[in-house]
C-alpha cells in the first residue's frame, strides 16, 4: 500500500531524549537512521531543529554512533553540543532530567528533532502549576 507509514510496536515511536549531558536515541530512531557508524549533529536556528545525519569516517566533525549502542538505544554524551543548542534556545532548559522529543526522517535523509514540540511539555506545565500551589 503506497503512501502509508506502518507502526512497529516492537520498537515504538522514533524519539530522542535530551538532557544537559547529551542525547539519547530510542531504538526506533536508531533503526530509522540505519544504525550508522558515524553521525554529524547540526542545528537549524531559524526552524529550531536539531538534525542528525549519517557521515563517513573521513567527515571532519563525525561522532561515533553505533558503537555506543546499549540494548538498542544510543546515547551520545556531548555537553558542548547541548550548550550550543541552549545558546540559541534559551527558553528550553535542559537539566539532568531528560526532555523527550519526537523525530522524523526527512527527504534529505536526516533525522529531524523539532525542538519546539517537547513530548514532556504538558507534564512539565502540570508540575509547574502544582508547584505554584
Amino acid at each position: 500500500m503506497m503512501g502509508f507509514e506502518w507502526f512497529d510496536p516492537e520498537i515504538g515511536m522514533p524519539m530522542v531524549s535530551i538532557a544537559d549531558y547529551g542525547i539519547t536515541f530510542s531504538k526506533s530512531a536508531v533503526k530509522i537512521l540505519g544504525r550508522p557508524e558515524y553521525v554529524a549533529l547540526g542545528f537549524d536556528r531559524e526552524n529550531k531543529r536539531i538534525v542528525v545525519k549519517e557521515v563517513d569516517e573521513d567527515y571532519k566533525n563525525k561522532i561515533p554512533f553505533i558503537d555506543k549502542e546499549r540494548n538498542g538505544y544510543v546515547r551520545i554524551n556531548n555537553r558542548d553540543f547541548v550548550r550550543f543548542v541552549m545558546k540559541f534556545l534559551p527558553e528550553v532548559n535542559f537539566s539532568s532530567k531528560a526532555t523527550r522529543f519526537l523525530t522524523y526522517y526527512d527527504e534529505e535523509e536526516m533525522l529531524v528533532i523539532e525542538m519546539t514540540r517537547p513530548l514532556d511539555a504538558d507534564e512539565q506545565n502540570e508540575n509547574e502549576k502544582s508547584d505554584e500551589k
